[in-house]
């Protein structure tokens, strides 16, 4: 059957869709072709060397005279011998080209970055960090000359002249921080269009061991003498006390959180960021969830094809026990350990809600353990001290079992955690380890609460 060509729009929007696509004529090779799902294309049939068929775009995103144009425009370019389709390919990969040439290096690190939210903490504000070297450089401060950065360069523009200062100016973690995120940026680039994708990263093949010389790391400071392990735990008992620089509040929730540190061993930054919603109370066990994206190893799980699940800390009646109190306190709060809000000024972010970064290390500082003991040293206490339990002369708990409740990554705990979480035992473990921290706590002092 044959259809008068459509001339207005109101005969364009009132074409529904039928079992089958169908199409309506225009004229000078125009139609519309409604699909059955109610979407309608604008289609253009010509022929250079063969029959093709050109995609103008849907309706009502392009109205009926503005296809009409379309198509006139594409039957010019058939007249001159050029197809339509690679005329269209040829304009947008020169729109590209500007575009790309028009994208400095800050723009696409602003936007790698945004991509990292929602992740860790601590990851995030180190990758906040490294963004702001590489855009604004490094600023002047004891004696050393500012290091400018490179955020005005276009991104396709960057090279290894840029980064080289940056580098020499930091010490060797930072060092392998800021060129890896100075790779990320650009691969963020290449995928947005804004650096070619057929030529190498700028940054690819670097290796810093062939112009540093190799980064002697220091052991985080950590007791392991149950004794004055012991002696540690009642200072914090004592906090309140200790520091009264901090309005009370602050130092009820600094208090809880170092208890809390000290009965879960977890790395500080998980505690910072602790939410309620990743605590579970029940019959058969109470256990603290933290998501797989705010895990530190998350990056080498699933690099090494380990699993990828949430990692789960069985808690002691004592952690149990402890956060009843606390969330008397903070229960209406989305954290366990809430910062002061603020807003956002022009020098100024917005506050994250949450406990500044460094408050557990610098309570411990006011308790006097700077140089002896730090917050994350709490993970190496533990993890020594479990480990030279002994029963009938062998060990009470395998190592890659403490190793695995420390969200550790290595070639044993690896095939465990291919194999199953062996959460029965290491819900032993941890009230185990509680328990122990109840006696080394010491029987003429108060021990850490115990739930009923």
């Amino acid at each position: 059957m044959k259809h008068k060509p459509l001339t207005t729009d109101v005969q364009v929007r009132n074409l529904k869709a039928a079992a089958e696509d169908y199409r309506r004529p225009v004229g000078g090779n125009l139609y519309l072709l409604i699909k059955s799902n109610g979407s309608k294309l604008w289609r253009y049939d010509y022929k250079i060397g063969s029959r093709k068929t050109l995609a103008i775009g849907a309706y009502p995103d392009i109205s009926l005279a503005n296809a009409i144009i379309a198509r006139d425009a594409a039957r010019d370019l058939v007249k001159q011998g050029i197809d339509p389709k690679d005329h269209r390919d040829l304009t947008e990969a020169r729109k590209a080209e500007a575009e790309a040439a028009e994208s400095p290096f800050s723009a696409d690190a602003d936007g790698w970055l945004k991509t990292r939210e929602g992740g860790a903490k601590k990851t995030y504000l180190r990758d906040e960090l490294m963004v702001r070297y590489l855009k604004d450089g490094i600023p002047a401060e004891r004696g050393s000359a500012a290091v400018p950065g490179f955020g005005a360069v276009n991104s396709d523009q960057v090279g290894m002249a840029h980064l080289l200062p940056l580098l020499n100016a930091v010490n060797a973690p930072t060092r392998r921080r800021l060129l890896s995120a100075a790779r990320s940026v650009i691969r963020y680039a290449k995928v947005h269009g804004h650096f070619p994708h057929d030529r190498p990263s700028p940054f690819a093949d670097i290796k810093l061991s062939d112009a540093y010389a190799p980064h002697k790391s220091k052991k985080r400071a950590a007791i392991i003498q149950p004794e004055r392990f012991g002696e540690l735990v009642r200072q914090v008992d004592d906090f309140e006390t200790v520091c009264t620089s901090m309005t009370a509040r602050r130092r009820k929730l600094i208090r809880y959180a170092l208890q809390l540190l000290v009965l879960t061993f977890v790395r500080p930054g998980t505690l910072e960021t602790a939410e309620w919603d990743h605590f579970h109370f029940g019959k058969d066990g109470t256990f603290w969830i933290v998501p797989f994206a705010k895990l530190k190893m998350r990056t080498e799980r699933a690099a090494k094809g380990a699993s990828e699940d949430d990692f789960v800390v069985p808690l002691s009646r004592q952690a149990v026990a402890l956060l009843r109190e606390l969330r008397t306190i903070t229960g209406t709060s989305r954290y366990l350990f809430p910062g002061a809000v603020r807003a956002a000024t022009a020098k100024m972010k917005a506050s994250s809600g949450m406990i500044a970064e460094g408050s557990l290390n610098n309570a411990l500082h006011a308790l006097g353990y700077k140089g002896k003991h730090c917050a994350h040293g709490v993970r190496s206490s533990a993890s020594t001290m479990l480990n030279r339990e002994r029963v009938d002369g062998r060990r009470r708990f395998e190592p890659a079992l403490v190793e695995m409740q420390q969200d550790r990554l290595d070639a044993s705990t690896r095939a465990i955690y291919d194999r199953d979480d062996r959460l029965p035992e290491r819900i032993e473990l941890m009230q185990y380890w509680a328990d122990m921290v109840d006696m080394m706590h010491g029987a003429g002092a108060q021990k850490l609460r115990v739930a009923a």
